[in-house]
């Protein structure tokens, strides 16, 4: 909707100035036609009333432009904050991170769910690269709820690879709690958001 808004601002400017001109001469003919308050001229009456009109845009045009500017920089800030979220997912300690995470995927066609959670539980740095991974989508999700990415241009990116580490690691994180578990299926339809 945003964008929809954010296409048409020129436009919007040009119709409220031609709209507020025409208010103008209305109101100027208005004021010329009327019988002028005594020690009063028409002409006076008239420069009075289009003088406050235009003194009237000269606080509205500033508003408008104002408000659009705040709105093009809440759009901004939303998609550097997608960008800097998909850089992430490539920084070096998310990197390693996956690459144990990768091996796992590779054996899990051959364990059982619990055999999954045993080998996480057994492993250390495979756990701690896990948590790292669950943490990263946590805040995908979090940040998603209050608007501060754009999850469908996220998903484009990093969609199907939610979707994969979703199924994945749903065994161990329900060992974690029902909250945990409810989060990362929230994560699930996140990753499945097209508008």
């Amino acid at each position: 909707m945003n964008g929809d808004i954010l296409k048409s601002k020129w436009r919007i400017f040009v119709w409220i100035n031609i709209l507020w001109i025409c208010g103008t001469i209305a109101v100027g003919y208005m004021a010329f036609e009327s019988t002028p308050p005594t020690g009063s001229t028409k002409l006076i009456e008239v420069v009075k009333i289009v003088f406050l009109s235009l003194g009237g845009l000269g606080v509205i045009l500033p508003t408008y432009i104002s408000a659009f500017n705040a709105i093009e920089a809440r759009s901004t800030q939303v998609l550097e904050n997608t960008f800097r979220l998909i850089e992430k997912w490539d920084d070096p300690m998310m990197f390693a991170a996956r690459k144990f995470t990768r091996q796992l995927k590779a054996e899990k066609s051959k364990l059982s769910d619990e055999s999954l959670v045993a080998k996480i539980e057994n492993d250390q740095d495979l756990k701690q690269s896990i948590i790292l991974v669950l943490n990263y989508f946590d805040q995908i999700r979090v940040s998603e709820e209050t608007g501060r990415i754009d999850a469908v241009l996220f998903n484009r990116s990093l969609g199907p690879v939610m979707e994969d580490y979703h199924h994945r690691f749903r065994p161990y994180v329900a060992t974690l709690g029902e909250r945990h578990l409810a989060d990362w299926d929230e994560v699930l339809k996140l990753s499945k958001k097209t508008s």
